[in-house]
């Protein structure tokens, strides 16, 4: 067994191989033990898979839940691999898995390049899934548009209005905005390609590339390509760091559990009330009331298939696996000689490379026009992937010059890699209903030969169509916008005197069949048919979207906050949820709505003020937590303190402006305690004395009677006495009763004033001069060895 995951210290033990000490999985990543049996609260959220969503909507949860300390668990069915993406590191060359089509588990060649493999079987060739923490996130291409007004047309109109809300502050989050500032070809690219396109009726703009061109701001570095796995590391180190004097796993609010394949959801009613997995291929199960809260919310944030065939094994209802998209998609490579472009120096005295996007339609005949864009990636080089040197790191200034040094001074090689949307499908069908096989829709397998044999349940089975006629329009409509663009920046056109024959055609080569031509790639009527190698099989792009899409009850499978229609507490993460796709890369949008899911799932967790007295502690620590040393005994409805100096505080609400009743009595003349008012988390204190947040940021109602001041050593000092506002106002006398009685306590917090009434009696009002918060938690203060205070009918209302 591996130690607690904690800071260094001289005891702690890592996992060893011969090659490698793996000290960055064992502080980031937590076994089934420390999970399961570590002395803590129930989980209150499971997040389901550590990808690019589930990741970033984890991260969320537990930032966004802060002031109601909600814990959260991160299960995913992959390894720990690496801390960011791959192109971040010095040339580690771990790339996706190769294309295949498996059509049951005999075909399946198990894990390829270390982590990847292929959970489902269908009818086309696809390079499967990441199965490690980040997922797709550490290898993806960072392409980020946003989705256009067009491609937004079936969605609900309020998932609409968010999206348009809140796209810029996700593009600044993922540094899209201002990615292209070290595209050094960019300024000479743009006006040529936007005149290029404007007989073409096609928009030019930067590429939104998820990768840091500069810091934001002075403190924040540059994080490079963007991945979540470096907000979920980053979130868990954070909540460990809090807590490591501590060496108390109990205290801690996000664990990630990495090995933990999540194979059905159980419910009881209409609520997941268990979690059936493998751990390191043991079956385990999650309960509701046991290791997870009588009111858990669970995110389902595997891929698009993965996340519809757990849904499919576990709750299955109609809609679910309708709807299936995914994108055509082509590659027209050219090379145009580099005096076409105005403004460039001969030769390059920088490293020379570029990035735009354009964006187009297609009418198809019939519904709405078919969006495409082109990803134009441009590079003076000798070879024929300006892709090359655009993302990866380069550590060494020699290379630099080198690289530099060898850059072609007669061309620029430019990629229109073409991206078409797929039009919906949305199919109200049942999972047992027939289904149409020239039609895109997944399902479970039915066959034997196709059930994982580690948990017995079926894969999923996907039926993916791209020959339909409309597909066949865009798909040509598209290779040939792109022909026609680079044709235009070169300055091709029929020469007028030579009838079939070109101006300025000797100023661009096209690369097909494995060289560079003079003449385009011929028309394919066969979008497969590989002689020019163009076009890429519709499974090649990682983009499957919209099997559980949102919308309204009836006619979609979530709502406008991703919750399944049909399961109370069941949420999804990621393109599951398009109803629509366009032509957009995913990535920007289901991050956007992970942000939103994640605000809903913290949202359900935070109680409304209520204006009626209601009681926070029902005969159990449920909602209480200790700080600092000592703690509470509990005797039927009474709390009683021993020990200090602590904190036992209600951590799943902060108030303001409220009244909080509650009855104390002493058991000794010298006993010492307070209530203590508006202060923050806890969670954001040192660790080693995390009471002290408390002192620092809220007020103390004093509960003692001697008034013993520890500054001067004196007794009877009115701002330390029972009822006083703790060194900020002194209480006007002690109306406490004998030691032995019960005391009531009424605090009233408003917005200006803090007002103390103990047995009827006002003794202490207060004006707040507003240099403290004014919402924030409540606590009771155990004192020292020997001190035992007791509290009972605590409860509470807003004003």
């Amino acid at each position: 067994m591996l130690n607690r995951l904690q800071e260094i210290a001289p005891q702690l033990s890592f996992q060893e191989t011969t090659l490698s000490v793996d000290a960055v999985a064992r502080f980031a990543c937590s076994s089934w033990d420390e999970m399961a049996f570590n002395g803590g609260a129930p989980f209150d959220v499971v997040v389901i898979g550590a990808g690019m969503f589930g990741g970033y909507c984890a991260e969320k949860i537990y930032r966004f839940s802060d002031a109601i300390n909600l814990r959260v668990l991160v299960l995913d069915a992959g390894s720990f691999l690496v801390t960011t993406h791959l192109q971040n590191l010095p040339k580690i060359d771990l790339n996706a898995a190769p294309m295949k089509r498996v059509m049951r588990n005999a075909e399946d060649p198990g894990a390829q390049n270390a982590v990847w493999g292929y959970p489902w079987h269908g009818n086309e060739d696809f390079p499967g899934l990441a199965y490690c923490v980040g997922g797709k996130s550490v290898f993806w291409g960072g392409w980020s548009p946003k989705l256009t007004s067009e491609d937004l047309g079936q969605w609900p109109a309020d998932v609409v209005t968010y999206l348009n809300a809140t796209y810029d502050a996700i593009r600044d989050e993922m540094a899209v905005s201002n990615s292209t500032q070290y595209l050094r070809l960019n300024p000479a690219l743009k006006l040529p390609f936007t005149a290029a396109g404007a007989s073409l009726g096609v928009t030019v703009d930067e590429a939104p590339l998820a990768v840091q061109g500069t810091a934001p701001e002075g403190a924040l570095f540059s994080f490079d390509k963007y991945s979540s796995a470096n907000l979920l590391i980053d979130a868990v180190r954070e909540d460990v760091q809090r807590r490591w004097t501590l060496n108390d796993d109990s205290r801690r609010r996000l664990m990630l559990v990495p090995r933990a394949h999540v194979t059905r959801l159980v419910r009881t009613g209409s609520a997941v009330s268990e979690i059936q997995l493998l751990w390191n291929n043991q079956p385990k199960s999650l309960f509701a009331g046991r290791e997870l809260s009588p009111n858990v919310r669970v995110v389902l944030a595997l891929s698009t298939i993965e996340t519809t065939r757990l849904a499919l094994n576990s709750f299955p209802a109609q809609g679910m696996g309708s709807n299936l998209m995914a994108h055509l998609r082509s590659n027209t490579t050219v090379r145009i000689k580099r005096a076409v472009f105005a403004g460039l120096p001969a030769p390059a005295s920088d490293l020379e490379t570029g990035a735009l996007i354009v964006r187009g339609a297609v009418d198809v005949g019939s519904g709405p026009k078919r969006q495409y864009h082109l990803q134009v990636t441009a590079a003076a080089t000798t070879g024929t992937n300006p892709e090359k040197n655009m993302f990866a790191q380069i550590p060494d200034f020699d290379q630099l010059d080198q690289i530099k040094a060898g850059q072609s001074k007669d061309w620029i090689v430019i990629i229109l890699r073409g991206i078409g949307e797929m039009a919906p499908d949305r199919s109200f069908t049942f999972p047992d209903d027939p289904k149409d096989a020239a039609k895109n829709w997944m399902n479970l397998a039915k066959s034997p030969d196709s059930f994982d044999v580690r948990s017995g349940t079926p894969r999923a089975w996907v039926n993916l169509v791209w020959d339909s006629p409309e597909n066949r329009a865009v798909w040509r409509a598209m290779d040939d916008a792109a022909i026609q663009l680079a044709q235009n920046l070169a300055g091709v056109k029929p020469d007028p005197a030579n009838p079939g024959k070109f101006l300025n055609a000797d100023k661009i080569q096209y690369l097909w069949d494995g060289k560079w031509q003079s003449t385009p790639p011929a028309p394919s009527t066969d979008p497969y048919a590989q002689s020019n190698k163009v076009r890429d099989k519709v499974g090649s792009t990682h983009h499957e979207s919209g099997t559980l899409w949102m919308g309204a009850a009836g006619s979609s499978v979530t709502n406008a906050d991703g919750r399944f229609h049909h399961v109370d507490n069941a949420y999804v993460a990621g393109p599951a949820l398009f109803p629509q796709m366009g032509s957009a890369n995913p990535s920007l949008t289901a991050t956007a709505l992970a942000r939103k899911t994640a605000t809903e799932v913290v949202k359900q967790f935070t109680v409304a003020p209520s204006t009626t007295f209601k009681s926070l502690f029902n005969g159990t620590l449920a909602g209480w937590q200790m700080a600092g040393s000592g703690g509470f005994n509990i005797f039927g409805n009474v709390l009683e303190s021993f020990g200090g100096i602590g904190l036992l505080w209600y951590t799943r609400e902060e108030f303001e402006n409220f009244i909080l009743r509650l009855e104390w009595r002493a058991s000794s003349p010298t006993d010492n305690s307070g209530v203590f008012i508006g202060f923050p988390s806890l969670n954001s204190s040192d660790p080693a004395n995390d009471w002290q947040l408390a002192v620092d940021r809220g007020y103390e109602v004093q509960i003692d009677d001697t008034g013993f001041n520890p500054d001067t050593q004196q007794f009877n000092d009115p701002l330390h006495q029972t009822g006083a506002i703790y060194t900020f106002a002194a209480s006007s006398r002690i109306a406490s009763k004998p030691v032995g009685q019960w005391n009531l306590y009424e605090i009233e917090a408003s917005s200006t004033n803090i007002k103390v009434t103990l047995n009827g009696e006002l003794v202490t009002d207060f004006v707040t001069d507003g240099s403290r918060p004014k919402r924030g938690h409540i606590g009771l203060q155990n004192h020292h060895g020997g001190s035992a205070v007791q509290f009972r009918n605590i409860q509470i209302r807003s004003l």
